[in-house]
């Protein structure tokens, strides 16, 4: 075996029991684990405050159209608005997505300034868990590549990028949060605060390059994996973890899974849709799997208590995580994909 390809990598067991460590809803239940992190959702959702009472949606002049980010098709049927913003579902490729945007300023100014989210992603328990869960990605990840280069987009926090470079990796950041980039420059971290595609890397770059949920909040994301794929070498590797709208969450809960919020989330794939544009690009999906189970909002869901704060036990004594990443059910995809031809 390859000293960097782990040992649990075609064990289905072992790997099942890492995915479940950094499940929170599993490891300490869902609504302890939303009151501790703060996200139980009181927090009023940015924006509201410019809704159209005459057509429910963010005022006109706020927004820019867009088509399928993954077929150019033009939007297809609404699925429904929240917090003022219009879900569609394109009737090609069958991305969930948000067809009327903020502008490009709007957007660019939110995610220069914003905090609430920065402070959930900091407190004690995200962060024993995100550092379970980029343990795993990392060593998933390490099997498909050689070379030390990695580069974390979006990388907020940082904390993926502290533990890359605790096992030894050229790291390098690229964040737009002003408040974030200060805090990893002030670390001693290379942080780079532009668009991907006007950072003027050269091609060939990095051996890794990784996206966190981030390709849910981009306007154009063929542009940016484009980009990631020119800057990667011809065996480097793109990793990236986005929800998954065709997870049992979301099937259940639809407009009312966190999942769903058009200011910042605004493309919701599937295997499918997300298979469909890196392909596009081209890349070449070595890995596609799910993870977090959201047994815990499921159950509680379908107890008919609150999703996010509800103390249900188990509904289906049959529906277990093996179940749940069987199907691909989980809330969140994780995709590793080298450069194609």
């Amino acid at each position: 075996m390859d000293a960097r390809q782990p040992d649990w990598l075609n064990d289905p067991a072992r790997r099942l029991e890492r995915k479940n460590a950094f499940d929170a809803s599993l490891v300490m239940g869902t609504a302890n684990f939303n009151r501790r992190t703060g996200r139980q959702g009181s927090a009023r959702p940015p924006f509201v405050q410019y809704v159209d009472p005459a057509t429910g949606l963010i005022r006109g002049d706020l927004l820019r159209s867009r088509n399928c980010p993954v077929c150019d098709e033009p939007p297809g049927p609404g699925l429904f608005v929240k917090d003022g913003f219009r879900h569609v579902r394109c009737p090609s490729c069958g991305l969930v997505y948000v067809s009327l945007i903020l502008r490009e300023d709007l957007m660019a100014k939110y995610w220069r300034e914003e905090l609430a989210w920065s402070s959930v992603l900091m407190t004690g328990p995200q962060v024993d868990m995100d550092m379970i869960k980029y343990a795993y990605g990392l060593e998933l990840a390490q099997a498909y590549f050689t070379g030390d280069r990695v580069l974390d987009i979006g990388t907020g926090t940082g904390n993926f990028l502290r533990l890359a470079a605790q096992r030894g990796y050229e790291t390098t950041a690229m964040e737009l949060n002003l408040e974030s980039a200060e805090t990893l420059r002030n670390e001693g971290v290379k942080v780079i605060v532009k668009q991907m595609e006007l950072s003027d890397l050269a091609s060939g770059s990095f051996d890794l390059i990784c996206m966190w949920e981030v390709l849910e909040h981009l306007a154009e994301p063929r542009t940016v994996l484009a980009e990631a794929r020119r800057l990667l070498t011809d065996r480097g590797i793109l990793l990236i973890m986005v929800p998954n709208s065709a997870s049992l969450v979301t099937r259940l809960l639809h407009e009312k899974s966190h999942t769903f919020g058009g200011h910042s989330h605004l493309n919701h794939f599937d295997p499918s849709s997300l298979r469909t544009i890196l392909e596009k690009v081209p890349f070449e999906i070595v890995e596609l799997e799910t993870a977090i189970t959201e047994l815990g909002t499921i159950n509680n869901y379908l107890a008919f208590e609150d999703p996010y704060l509800g103390e249900a036990g188990p509904f289906f004594s049959t529906l277990s995580p093996e179940v749940i990443h069987r199907n691909l059910w989980g809330s969140r995809l994780l995709v590793l994909a080298r450069p194609g031809a």
